[in-house]
């Protein structure tokens, strides 16, 4: 299926969803300019830490991780022991994040859908590695104050450099806005 295809979806099910819900949500439609709606989704993920990451195998299975992650703009770092996601992204770098609000009712959504591209940095690109690990701020943690983390080996960096964002909140009005990162 082509780019333009996916998109001419993408707009479909826009439509649809806004007559769907507009009256739900007593008609209170917001439209945010892409600049708004870039900042409303920089600020949800900086106030966010767990999500959901989606990669796929080379046998086109796909794999779906909670992890938790810091993130810097529209950059994401997440700090993993391997395994089969960093597999999956070293053969497959397309990847897909979300994460979501607290729920306490249908006008509570809100949540996030991501589209990027993830790389693993190794603890050998010592430059990269250290700009990584100030992003992340690991020893901020407390459930990891109480471990030795110098006695651990240490973790891969996968950082997703996200391309497309769509987000919602239905509190505010917002109904699944889409944007191009650049």
């Amino acid at each position: 299926m082509g780019r333009t295809t996916v998109s001419a979806m993408e707009k479909a099910y826009d439509k649809q969803l806004e007559a769907d819900y507009v009256s739900r949500i007593k008609g209170r439609v917001t439209r945010l300019t892409d600049d708004g709606l870039k900042e409303k989704i920089k600020i949800f993920l900086k106030n966010h830490r767990i999500c959901t990451l989606a990669t796929c195998s080379p046998q086109g299975i796909p794999r779906s991780t909670p992890v938790r992650y810091r993130s810097k703009d529209f950059t994401i770092y997440i700090f993993t022991e391997g395994g089969e996601k960093v597999k999956n992204i070293l053969h497959n770098p397309n990847v897909s994040v979300s994460l979501y609000g607290n729920y306490s009712g249908f006008e509570s959504v809100a949540g996030l859908q991501l589209w990027g591209k993830a790389e693993i940095i190794r603890p050998d690109d010592k430059k990269r590695y250290e700009e990584a690990k100030k992003i992340i701020r690991m020893e901020e943690r407390a459930d990891l104050k109480k471990i030795d983390l110098q006695g651990l080996k240490p973790m891969d960096v996968i950082k997703i450099r996200v391309k497309r964002a769509r987000y919602l909140d239905f509190a505010k009005g917002i109904l699944n806005q889409a944007v191009t990162i650049k």
